[in-house]
């Protein structure tokens, strides 16, 4: 899954995700029924439950190693 994240073709800002966000919100509130709202907002959080553990995994992915992060001087 690594793999997945960290070549990702999508970038964005936070705006863009707010900007989804309210589409998606817009959509569900005019195009849903009102009884089936619920469930269309669990698929939301569904499709969102792994992101957190994305967006970490593509942080360590970009951190440096070990051997990088090393004060050179520090050798000797």
């Amino acid at each position: 899954m690594l793999g997945a994240v960290v070549t990702a073709l999508n970038t964005g800002t936070e705006d863009d995700a707010h900007s989804k966000i309210d589409k998606l919100a817009e959509k569900i509130e005019s195009e849903v029924p009102e009884e089936l709202r619920g469930r269309a907002w669990g698929l939301v959080l569904d499709a969102l439950y792994w992101v957190p553990q994305e967006i970490e995994q593509l942080v360590q992915g970009h951190q440096p190693d070990d051997e990088e992060t090393k004060d050179p001087s520090a050798k000797y």
